[in-house]
Protein backbone atom coordinates (compact mmCIF):
# COMPACT_ATOMS: atom_id res chain seq x y z
CA UNK A 1 0.00 0.00 0.00
CA UNK A 2 2.83 2.45 -0.34
CA UNK A 3 2.13 3.98 -4.19
CA UNK A 4 1.27 7.21 -3.70
CA UNK A 5 -1.82 7.26 -5.87
CA UNK A 6 -3.30 4.99 -3.35
CA UNK A 7 -1.83 6.45 -0.14
CA UNK A 8 -3.82 9.64 -1.90
CA UNK A 9 -6.78 8.26 -1.95
CA UNK A 10 -6.87 6.69 1.53
CA UNK A 11 -5.86 9.90 3.29
CA UNK A 12 -9.04 12.06 0.52
CA UNK A 13 -10.92 9.66 2.66
CA UNK A 14 -9.44 9.64 6.18
CA UNK A 15 -9.70 13.71 6.02
CA UNK A 16 -13.38 13.47 5.04
CA UNK A 17 -14.00 10.24 7.71
CA UNK A 18 -12.03 12.97 10.36
CA UNK A 19 -14.96 15.84 8.92
CA UNK A 20 -17.59 13.43 9.87
CA UNK A 21 -16.03 12.42 13.61
CA UNK A 22 -16.49 16.09 14.42
CA UNK A 23 -20.01 16.57 13.06
CA UNK A 24 -20.86 13.64 15.76
CA UNK A 25 -18.83 15.26 18.05
CA UNK A 26 -21.47 18.49 18.09
CA UNK A 27 -22.78 18.09 21.93
CA UNK A 28 -25.12 21.50 21.45
CA UNK A 29 -28.97 20.68 20.54
CA UNK A 30 -29.18 22.31 17.36
CA UNK A 31 -32.72 23.51 15.91
CA UNK A 32 -32.97 21.13 13.83
CA UNK A 33 -32.13 18.28 16.34
CA UNK A 34 -34.61 19.81 18.97
CA UNK A 35 -37.20 19.00 15.99
CA UNK A 36 -36.75 15.40 15.43
CA UNK A 37 -36.17 15.08 19.52
CA UNK A 38 -38.97 12.50 20.28
CA UNK A 39 -41.08 12.66 17.44
CA UNK A 40 -43.00 9.41 15.56
CA UNK A 41 -41.58 9.79 11.69
CA UNK A 42 -43.66 7.45 9.76
CA UNK A 43 -41.61 6.59 6.50
CA UNK A 44 -41.73 4.71 3.32
CA UNK A 45 -39.32 3.17 1.19
CA UNK A 46 -37.07 2.38 4.33
CA UNK A 47 -35.84 -0.51 2.98
CA UNK A 48 -34.28 1.69 -0.13
CA UNK A 49 -31.05 3.36 -1.05
CA UNK A 50 -32.35 6.58 0.15
CA UNK A 51 -34.15 5.33 2.78
CA UNK A 52 -31.43 3.44 4.71
CA UNK A 53 -29.59 6.76 4.87
CA UNK A 54 -32.88 8.59 6.39
CA UNK A 55 -33.03 6.15 8.94
CA UNK A 56 -29.59 6.09 9.66
CA UNK A 57 -28.84 9.83 10.42
CA UNK A 58 -32.21 10.25 12.16
CA UNK A 59 -30.93 7.14 14.85
CA UNK A 60 -27.40 8.97 14.81
CA UNK A 61 -28.04 12.38 14.91
CA UNK A 62 -30.99 12.99 16.52
CA UNK A 63 -32.88 11.74 18.86
CA UNK A 64 -36.17 10.86 16.99
CA UNK A 65 -38.59 9.47 19.54
CA UNK A 66 -39.88 6.46 17.17
CA UNK A 67 -39.85 5.84 13.19
CA UNK A 68 -42.76 3.57 11.89
CA UNK A 69 -41.49 1.97 8.97
CA UNK A 70 -43.87 0.64 6.27
CA UNK A 71 -42.43 -2.66 4.75
CA UNK A 72 -44.00 -5.11 2.17
CA UNK A 73 -43.01 -8.71 2.03
CA UNK A 74 -40.71 -9.54 -0.91
CA UNK A 75 -39.23 -12.45 -2.31
CA UNK A 76 -40.83 -14.56 0.03
CA UNK A 77 -39.41 -12.80 3.01
CA UNK A 78 -41.95 -11.01 5.42
CA UNK A 79 -41.36 -7.15 6.86
CA UNK A 80 -39.53 -8.62 10.33
CA UNK A 81 -37.42 -10.64 7.85
CA UNK A 82 -36.05 -8.02 5.81
CA UNK A 83 -35.79 -5.39 8.63
CA UNK A 84 -33.42 -7.50 10.02
CA UNK A 85 -31.18 -7.74 6.67
CA UNK A 86 -31.69 -4.18 6.82
CA UNK A 87 -29.53 -3.17 9.52
CA UNK A 88 -26.93 -6.15 8.68
CA UNK A 89 -25.78 -3.48 6.08
CA UNK A 90 -22.29 -2.09 6.84
CA UNK A 91 -23.85 1.60 6.32
CA UNK A 92 -25.36 1.31 9.79
CA UNK A 93 -22.16 0.36 11.65
CA UNK A 94 -21.37 4.04 13.09
CA UNK A 95 -24.93 4.47 14.44
CA UNK A 96 -24.97 1.36 16.18
CA UNK A 97 -21.86 2.26 17.72
CA UNK A 98 -23.52 6.00 18.44
CA UNK A 99 -26.85 4.59 19.13
CA UNK A 100 -26.71 0.91 20.67
CA UNK A 101 -30.63 0.65 21.58
CA UNK A 102 -31.71 1.62 18.00
CA UNK A 103 -33.69 -1.14 18.11
CA UNK A 104 -36.24 -0.03 20.82
CA UNK A 105 -36.97 3.66 18.32
CA UNK A 106 -38.30 0.81 15.54
CA UNK A 107 -41.70 0.61 14.68
CA UNK A 108 -42.41 -2.54 11.91
CA UNK A 109 -45.43 -1.35 10.01
CA UNK A 110 -46.17 -4.25 7.49
CA UNK A 111 -47.81 -3.49 4.74
CA UNK A 112 -47.83 -2.14 0.47
CA UNK A 113 -48.10 0.87 -1.23
CA UNK A 114 -49.50 -0.77 -4.11
CA UNK A 115 -52.83 -1.76 -1.97
CA UNK A 116 -55.72 0.23 -0.69
CA UNK A 117 -55.14 1.74 3.17
CA UNK A 118 -51.34 1.21 2.20
CA UNK A 119 -52.41 -2.57 2.95
CA UNK A 120 -52.34 -1.41 6.65
CA UNK A 121 -54.55 -3.17 9.69
CA UNK A 122 -56.67 -0.95 11.83
CA UNK A 123 -54.51 -1.46 14.64
CA UNK A 124 -51.05 -0.29 13.25
CA UNK A 125 -53.38 2.91 11.15
CA UNK A 126 -54.63 3.87 14.53
CA UNK A 127 -51.13 3.81 16.13
CA UNK A 128 -49.90 5.92 13.31
CA UNK A 129 -52.39 8.37 13.66
CA UNK A 130 -51.88 8.80 17.34
CA UNK A 131 -48.25 9.03 17.67
CA UNK A 132 -46.63 10.52 14.26
CA UNK A 133 -45.75 14.03 13.54
CA UNK A 134 -43.69 13.61 10.52
CA UNK A 135 -44.06 11.73 7.40
CA UNK A 136 -41.73 11.31 4.97
CA UNK A 137 -42.87 9.39 1.84
CA UNK A 138 -40.14 8.58 -0.46
CA UNK A 139 -41.25 4.66 -2.07
CA UNK A 140 -41.64 4.13 -5.50
CA UNK A 141 -40.54 2.06 -7.82
CA UNK A 142 -37.88 3.12 -9.95
CA UNK A 143 -38.04 0.74 -12.48
CA UNK A 144 -37.99 2.48 -15.53
CA UNK A 145 -39.63 -0.26 -17.74
CA UNK A 146 -41.78 -0.69 -15.31
CA UNK A 147 -45.30 -1.60 -16.18
CA UNK A 148 -47.82 1.80 -16.26
CA UNK A 149 -50.24 -0.32 -13.98
CA UNK A 150 -47.85 -1.55 -11.38
CA UNK A 151 -45.94 2.02 -11.56
CA UNK A 152 -49.35 3.94 -11.22
CA UNK A 153 -50.76 1.54 -8.17
CA UNK A 154 -47.20 2.29 -6.19
CA UNK A 155 -46.23 6.10 -7.56
CA UNK A 156 -49.64 7.57 -8.06
CA UNK A 157 -52.31 5.91 -5.67
CA UNK A 158 -49.89 4.83 -3.39
CA UNK A 159 -49.35 8.98 -2.52
CA UNK A 160 -52.70 9.15 -2.57
CA UNK A 161 -53.18 6.81 0.33
CA UNK A 162 -50.53 8.64 1.91
CA UNK A 163 -51.74 11.72 1.89
CA UNK A 164 -55.39 10.03 3.16
CA UNK A 165 -53.35 8.88 5.91
CA UNK A 166 -51.56 11.69 6.87
CA UNK A 167 -54.96 13.77 6.90
CA UNK A 168 -56.15 11.58 9.91
CA UNK A 169 -52.88 12.40 12.05
CA UNK A 170 -53.60 13.87 15.01
CA UNK A 171 -50.79 16.38 15.30
CA UNK A 172 -49.01 16.16 12.01
CA UNK A 173 -45.85 18.65 11.39
CA UNK A 174 -44.42 17.47 8.30
CA UNK A 175 -45.10 15.80 4.77
CA UNK A 176 -42.89 15.48 2.64
CA UNK A 177 -43.31 14.36 -0.47
CA UNK A 178 -39.91 12.39 -2.63
CA UNK A 179 -40.28 13.22 -6.29
CA UNK A 180 -37.35 13.30 -9.26
CA UNK A 181 -35.93 16.46 -10.35
CA UNK A 182 -36.79 14.45 -13.74
CA UNK A 183 -40.53 14.39 -13.93
CA UNK A 184 -40.91 16.99 -15.76
CA UNK A 185 -38.02 15.58 -18.27
CA UNK A 186 -40.18 17.02 -21.60
CA UNK A 187 -39.26 20.13 -20.14
CA UNK A 188 -35.71 21.41 -20.54
CA UNK A 189 -36.37 24.70 -17.30
CA UNK A 190 -37.24 22.99 -14.60
CA UNK A 191 -38.41 25.15 -12.09
CA UNK A 192 -39.58 25.38 -8.32
CA UNK A 193 -43.26 25.02 -8.79
CA UNK A 194 -45.75 22.63 -9.68
CA UNK A 195 -46.49 21.97 -13.76
CA UNK A 196 -49.73 20.73 -15.83
CA UNK A 197 -49.61 17.23 -16.81
CA UNK A 198 -51.53 15.41 -19.81
CA UNK A 199 -53.55 14.19 -17.58
CA UNK A 200 -54.36 14.33 -13.62
CA UNK A 201 -53.31 11.70 -11.31
CA UNK A 202 -57.07 10.76 -10.63
CA UNK A 203 -57.61 10.17 -13.78
CA UNK A 204 -54.52 8.09 -14.56
CA UNK A 205 -55.44 5.76 -11.86
CA UNK A 206 -59.67 5.39 -13.16
CA UNK A 207 -58.15 4.83 -16.25
CA UNK A 208 -55.64 2.02 -14.95
CA UNK A 209 -58.71 0.28 -12.94
CA UNK A 210 -61.00 -0.06 -16.37
CA UNK A 211 -58.59 -1.29 -18.79
CA UNK A 212 -56.97 -5.09 -17.98
CA UNK A 213 -53.01 -5.20 -17.81
CA UNK A 214 -52.42 -6.14 -21.57
CA UNK A 215 -54.75 -3.42 -23.03
CA UNK A 216 -52.57 -0.87 -20.87
CA UNK A 217 -49.35 -2.11 -21.98
CA UNK A 218 -50.46 -1.56 -25.59
CA UNK A 219 -51.32 2.10 -25.06
CA UNK A 220 -48.65 2.84 -23.14
CA UNK A 221 -46.78 4.25 -25.99
CA UNK A 222 -49.55 6.72 -26.37
CA UNK A 223 -50.24 7.40 -22.70
CA UNK A 224 -46.73 8.82 -21.90
CA UNK A 225 -46.22 10.43 -25.16
CA UNK A 226 -43.62 13.51 -24.30
CA UNK A 227 -41.71 11.24 -21.43
CA UNK A 228 -38.99 8.70 -21.47
CA UNK A 229 -40.72 5.90 -19.46
CA UNK A 230 -43.43 4.97 -16.86
CA UNK A 231 -41.51 6.44 -13.90
CA UNK A 232 -41.10 10.17 -14.60
CA UNK A 233 -44.64 10.02 -16.27
CA UNK A 234 -46.17 8.46 -12.96
CA UNK A 235 -43.97 10.81 -10.77
CA UNK A 236 -45.29 13.79 -12.74
CA UNK A 237 -48.99 12.15 -11.72
CA UNK A 238 -48.00 11.80 -8.25
CA UNK A 239 -47.09 15.26 -7.91
CA UNK A 240 -50.67 16.39 -9.45
CA UNK A 241 -51.95 14.54 -6.40
CA UNK A 242 -50.22 16.24 -4.12
CA UNK A 243 -51.66 19.45 -5.56
CA UNK A 244 -55.12 18.52 -5.80
CA UNK A 245 -55.38 16.51 -2.55
CA UNK A 246 -52.70 17.81 0.18
CA UNK A 247 -54.90 21.03 0.56
CA UNK A 248 -54.38 22.57 3.90
CA UNK A 249 -51.68 19.75 4.65
CA UNK A 250 -47.96 20.97 6.12
CA UNK A 251 -46.69 19.43 2.90
CA UNK A 252 -43.68 20.11 0.52
CA UNK A 253 -42.01 18.05 -2.32
CA UNK A 254 -38.53 17.27 -3.13
CA UNK A 255 -37.18 16.67 -6.17
CA UNK A 256 -33.70 15.09 -5.88
CA UNK A 257 -31.05 14.81 -8.98
CA UNK A 258 -29.42 11.58 -9.83
CA UNK A 259 -28.61 10.05 -6.45
CA UNK A 260 -25.06 8.57 -6.34
CA UNK A 261 -23.04 7.44 -3.27
CA UNK A 262 -22.49 9.00 -0.05
CA UNK A 263 -19.75 11.81 0.19
CA UNK A 264 -19.22 12.16 4.26
CA UNK A 265 -21.39 10.34 6.35
CA UNK A 266 -21.67 7.71 7.94
CA UNK A 267 -19.20 6.61 5.69
CA UNK A 268 -17.92 7.83 2.41
CA UNK A 269 -18.28 6.44 -0.87
CA UNK A 270 -21.89 3.75 0.99
CA UNK A 271 -23.70 2.90 -1.79
CA UNK A 272 -25.82 -0.48 -2.39
CA UNK A 273 -26.75 -0.59 -6.04
CA UNK A 274 -25.46 -0.06 -9.63
CA UNK A 275 -28.27 1.96 -11.07
CA UNK A 276 -27.43 5.00 -13.40
CA UNK A 277 -24.17 6.62 -13.61
CA UNK A 278 -22.72 4.22 -10.88
CA UNK A 279 -23.35 1.10 -13.17
CA UNK A 280 -21.75 3.02 -15.92
CA UNK A 281 -18.96 3.32 -14.24
CA UNK A 282 -19.10 -0.17 -12.77
CA UNK A 283 -19.06 -1.49 -16.33
CA UNK A 284 -16.43 0.36 -17.47
CA UNK A 285 -13.92 -0.54 -14.58
CA UNK A 286 -14.37 -4.29 -15.62
CA UNK A 287 -13.56 -4.28 -19.13
CA UNK A 288 -17.33 -4.83 -19.82
CA UNK A 289 -18.94 -1.53 -20.94
CA UNK A 290 -16.87 -0.02 -23.86
CA UNK A 291 -18.66 2.43 -26.07
CA UNK A 292 -21.30 5.19 -24.29
CA UNK A 293 -23.62 7.56 -26.26
CA UNK A 294 -24.67 10.98 -25.56
CA UNK A 295 -23.47 14.69 -25.77
CA UNK A 296 -21.24 14.38 -23.03
CA UNK A 297 -20.70 18.09 -22.27
CA UNK A 298 -23.78 18.32 -20.78
CA UNK A 299 -24.02 19.11 -17.09
CA UNK A 300 -24.24 16.10 -14.61
CA UNK A 301 -27.22 16.36 -12.49
CA UNK A 302 -26.02 13.99 -9.72
CA UNK A 303 -25.92 14.56 -6.11
CA UNK A 304 -24.63 13.00 -3.17
CA UNK A 305 -27.35 10.40 -1.19
CA UNK A 306 -25.94 12.02 2.54
CA UNK A 307 -26.61 15.66 0.98
CA UNK A 308 -29.78 14.87 -0.33
CA UNK A 309 -31.14 13.23 2.83
CA UNK A 310 -29.67 16.44 4.68
CA UNK A 311 -31.82 18.62 2.77
CA UNK A 312 -34.75 16.06 2.73
CA UNK A 313 -34.45 16.24 6.63
CA UNK A 314 -34.09 19.93 6.32
CA UNK A 315 -37.15 20.51 4.25
CA UNK A 316 -39.41 18.58 6.87
CA UNK A 317 -37.98 21.08 9.78
CA UNK A 318 -38.63 24.40 7.50
CA UNK A 319 -42.87 23.66 6.39
CA UNK A 320 -43.39 22.68 9.90
CA UNK A 321 -42.20 26.05 11.10
CA UNK A 322 -43.61 28.26 8.28
CA UNK A 323 -46.94 28.47 7.01
CA UNK A 324 -47.10 28.83 2.63
CA UNK A 325 -49.57 29.49 -0.11
CA UNK A 326 -48.98 26.79 -1.79
CA UNK A 327 -46.49 23.79 -1.02
CA UNK A 328 -42.79 24.59 -1.70
CA UNK A 329 -40.39 22.45 -3.73
CA UNK A 330 -37.19 21.85 -3.73
CA UNK A 331 -34.93 21.12 -6.98
CA UNK A 332 -32.10 19.06 -5.15
CA UNK A 333 -29.42 19.57 -8.18
CA UNK A 334 -25.80 20.66 -8.12
CA UNK A 335 -26.05 24.51 -7.89
CA UNK A 336 -24.96 26.86 -11.01
CA UNK A 337 -22.19 28.42 -9.04
CA UNK A 338 -20.79 24.19 -9.04
CA UNK A 339 -21.29 22.32 -11.71
CA UNK A 340 -19.29 19.07 -13.73
CA UNK A 341 -20.16 18.07 -17.32
CA UNK A 342 -20.91 13.83 -17.58
CA UNK A 343 -17.14 14.35 -19.72
CA UNK A 344 -15.36 15.16 -16.78
CA UNK A 345 -17.61 12.74 -13.98
CA UNK A 346 -16.66 9.76 -17.28
CA UNK A 347 -12.96 10.57 -17.05
CA UNK A 348 -12.46 11.43 -13.86
CA UNK A 349 -14.23 7.84 -12.77
CA UNK A 350 -11.54 6.05 -15.70
CA UNK A 351 -9.01 7.96 -14.11
CA UNK A 352 -9.85 7.39 -10.45
CA UNK A 353 -10.71 3.43 -11.27
CA UNK A 354 -7.15 2.97 -13.17
CA UNK A 355 -5.53 4.05 -9.06
CA UNK A 356 -7.58 1.36 -8.08
CA UNK A 357 -8.41 -1.40 -10.41
CA UNK A 358 -11.39 -4.01 -9.68
CA UNK A 359 -9.99 -7.64 -9.33
CA UNK A 360 -12.13 -9.36 -11.38
CA UNK A 361 -12.60 -6.97 -14.56
CA UNK A 362 -12.52 -9.58 -17.64
CA UNK A 363 -10.46 -6.96 -20.19
CA UNK A 364 -8.54 -3.82 -19.55
CA UNK A 365 -10.63 -0.74 -19.35
CA UNK A 366 -10.97 1.32 -22.31
CA UNK A 367 -13.97 3.65 -23.59
CA UNK A 368 -15.19 5.56 -26.04
CA UNK A 369 -17.95 8.16 -26.42
CA UNK A 370 -20.06 8.58 -29.61
CA UNK A 371 -22.77 12.02 -29.86
CA UNK A 372 -24.65 9.96 -32.78
CA UNK A 373 -26.95 6.84 -32.39
CA UNK A 374 -25.50 5.30 -35.99
CA UNK A 375 -21.69 5.38 -34.27
CA UNK A 376 -22.99 4.32 -31.11
CA UNK A 377 -24.79 1.30 -33.05
CA UNK A 378 -21.32 0.32 -35.29
CA UNK A 379 -19.30 0.20 -32.30
CA UNK A 380 -21.83 -2.08 -29.83
CA UNK A 381 -21.42 -4.59 -32.18
CA UNK A 382 -17.59 -4.33 -32.63
CA UNK A 383 -16.73 -3.65 -29.46
CA UNK A 384 -19.38 -5.47 -27.49
CA UNK A 385 -21.37 -8.00 -29.99
CA UNK A 386 -18.65 -9.27 -31.49
CA UNK A 387 -16.41 -9.78 -28.50
CA UNK A 388 -19.03 -11.96 -26.63
CA UNK A 389 -20.17 -13.94 -29.09
CA UNK A 390 -16.79 -15.24 -29.55
CA UNK A 391 -16.37 -15.75 -25.66
CA UNK A 392 -20.01 -17.45 -25.32
CA UNK A 393 -19.01 -19.63 -28.38
CA UNK A 394 -15.89 -20.55 -25.58
CA UNK A 395 -17.86 -20.93 -23.31
CA UNK A 396 -19.94 -23.24 -25.00
CA UNK A 397 -16.79 -25.05 -26.35
CA UNK A 398 -15.59 -25.75 -22.68
CA UNK A 399 -18.79 -26.79 -21.35
CA UNK A 400 -19.54 -24.09 -19.76
CA UNK A 401 -22.55 -21.28 -19.53
CA UNK A 402 -22.25 -18.59 -21.88
CA UNK A 403 -23.08 -15.77 -19.92
CA UNK A 404 -21.52 -12.58 -22.06
CA UNK A 405 -24.51 -11.86 -24.43
CA UNK A 406 -27.00 -11.78 -21.35
CA UNK A 407 -24.80 -9.32 -19.81
CA UNK A 408 -24.71 -7.18 -22.88
CA UNK A 409 -28.48 -7.51 -23.13
CA UNK A 410 -28.25 -5.71 -19.67
CA UNK A 411 -25.83 -3.21 -20.34
CA UNK A 412 -27.65 -1.83 -23.41
CA UNK A 413 -30.67 -1.89 -21.70
CA UNK A 414 -29.11 0.38 -18.75
CA UNK A 415 -27.35 2.50 -22.19
CA UNK A 416 -30.43 2.92 -23.18
CA UNK A 417 -32.32 4.62 -20.39
CA UNK A 418 -29.65 6.88 -19.43
CA UNK A 419 -29.29 7.53 -23.18
CA UNK A 420 -32.31 10.10 -23.10
CA UNK A 421 -30.35 12.15 -19.67
CA UNK A 422 -26.84 12.42 -20.55
CA UNK A 423 -28.28 13.66 -24.41
CA UNK A 424 -30.62 16.49 -23.80
CA UNK A 425 -28.85 19.56 -21.86
CA UNK A 426 -31.35 20.14 -18.22
CA UNK A 427 -31.06 23.82 -16.63
CA UNK A 428 -33.14 23.50 -13.02
CA UNK A 429 -33.80 26.72 -10.63
CA UNK A 430 -32.76 25.71 -7.20
CA UNK A 431 -33.46 29.13 -5.32
CA UNK A 432 -35.55 27.33 -2.35
CA UNK A 433 -32.98 25.12 -1.83
CA UNK A 434 -30.63 27.99 -1.53
CA UNK A 435 -32.91 29.81 0.92
CA UNK A 436 -33.37 26.95 2.63
CA UNK A 437 -29.48 26.64 3.41
CA UNK A 438 -29.55 30.50 4.39
CA UNK A 439 -32.08 29.23 7.11
CA UNK A 440 -30.15 26.91 9.15
CA UNK A 441 -27.98 28.13 12.08
CA UNK A 442 -23.30 27.67 11.66
CA UNK A 443 -24.73 23.81 13.97
CA UNK A 444 -26.96 22.94 11.85
CA UNK A 445 -24.97 23.83 8.38
CA UNK A 446 -22.44 21.78 9.54
CA UNK A 447 -24.60 18.69 10.81
CA UNK A 448 -26.72 19.13 8.25
CA UNK A 449 -24.64 20.36 5.56
CA UNK A 450 -26.34 20.14 1.98
CA UNK A 451 -25.08 22.91 -0.01
CA UNK A 452 -24.00 21.95 -2.99
CA UNK A 453 -21.87 25.16 -3.69
CA UNK A 454 -19.46 23.49 -1.39
CA UNK A 455 -19.25 19.99 -2.65
CA UNK A 456 -15.35 19.26 -3.83
CA UNK A 457 -16.14 17.27 -6.55
CA UNK A 458 -12.87 15.85 -7.14
CA UNK A 459 -12.85 14.20 -3.94
CA UNK A 460 -16.78 12.62 -4.61
CA UNK A 461 -15.25 11.34 -7.64
CA UNK A 462 -12.66 9.58 -5.63
CA UNK A 463 -14.52 8.68 -2.74
CA UNK A 464 -17.51 7.34 -4.99
CA UNK A 465 -15.18 5.38 -6.92
CA UNK A 466 -13.52 3.55 -3.89
CA UNK A 467 -16.69 2.72 -2.44
CA UNK A 468 -18.43 0.82 -5.84
CA UNK A 469 -15.57 -1.02 -5.57
CA UNK A 470 -15.94 -2.10 -1.90
CA UNK A 471 -19.33 -2.20 -1.49
CA UNK A 472 -21.09 -3.32 -4.70
CA UNK A 473 -17.87 -5.26 -6.47
CA UNK A 474 -17.13 -6.54 -3.03
CA UNK A 475 -13.10 -6.06 -3.36
CA UNK A 476 -11.52 -5.92 -0.25
CA UNK A 477 -9.00 -2.87 0.10
CA UNK A 478 -6.13 -5.25 0.62
CA UNK A 479 -6.22 -6.39 -2.75
CA UNK A 480 -5.29 -2.89 -4.62
CA UNK A 481 -1.79 -3.56 -5.12
CA UNK A 482 -2.30 -7.44 -6.76
CA UNK A 483 -5.18 -5.71 -8.51
CA UNK A 484 -2.77 -3.19 -10.17
CA UNK A 485 -0.35 -5.59 -11.03
CA UNK A 486 -3.28 -7.70 -12.75
CA UNK A 487 -4.38 -4.76 -14.37
CA UNK A 488 -0.77 -4.07 -15.89
CA UNK A 489 -1.12 -7.59 -17.27
CA UNK A 490 -4.68 -6.75 -19.00
CA UNK A 491 -2.66 -3.90 -20.57
CA UNK A 492 -0.45 -5.40 -21.94
CA UNK A 493 -2.65 -8.05 -23.75
CA UNK A 494 -4.97 -5.52 -24.71
CA UNK A 495 -2.33 -3.79 -26.62
CA UNK A 496 -0.69 -7.07 -28.26
CA UNK A 497 -4.06 -8.31 -29.10
CA UNK A 498 -4.75 -4.63 -31.16
CA UNK A 499 -1.29 -4.98 -32.65
CA UNK A 500 -1.91 -8.57 -33.69
CA UNK A 501 -5.40 -7.63 -35.02
CA UNK A 502 -4.19 -4.68 -37.10
CA UNK A 503 -1.32 -6.74 -38.37
CA UNK A 504 -3.65 -9.40 -39.87
CA UNK A 505 -6.03 -6.87 -40.99
CA UNK A 506 -2.91 -5.15 -42.87
CA UNK A 507 -2.16 -8.02 -44.76
CA UNK A 508 -5.61 -9.22 -45.53
CA UNK A 509 -5.74 -5.85 -46.96
CA UNK A 510 -2.53 -6.21 -48.84
CA UNK A 511 -3.75 -9.37 -49.95
CA UNK A 512 -6.67 -8.35 -51.38
CA UNK A 513 -4.92 -5.36 -52.99
CA UNK A 514 -2.02 -7.78 -54.77
CA UNK A 515 -5.19 -10.67 -55.43
CA UNK A 516 -6.60 -7.83 -57.88
CA UNK A 517 -3.70 -6.09 -58.97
Amino acid sequence: MDDPKIMNIMNGMKSLEDHCQLINDVKDESPMQMFYKDKGVFLTGGTGFFGKIIIEKLLRVTEVGQIYLLIRTKKGKDAFARIEDLFNDPVFAKMKQVNPKYRCQITIISGDCSLPGLGISADERETIMENVNIVLHSAATVRFDEKLKMAIAINVHGTKEIIKLAKEIVNLKALVHVSTAFAHCNMRHIQERFYSGTMSGENAFKLSECLDEHTLNTLTPTIIKGYPNTYTFTKVLAENVVQQSAQNLPVTIFRPGIVITTYREPVTGWIDNMYGPCGVIVGIGSGVLRVFTGDMDNKAHIVPVDMCVNALLASAWDIARNKYETPPIYNYVPDAENMVTWRRYMEDGFEYGCDIPMRKSIWYPRFTIVPHMWQYHILCFLYHTLPALVMDAIMVIIGKKPRMMKIYRKIHKLSNVLKYFSSNEFRFDNDNVRKLTEKLDDRDRRLFAFDMRDLDWTNLFRVSLYGLRLYVVKDDPSNIPESIKRYERLKVLHYTTLAVFYALAAWALYALVKLFL
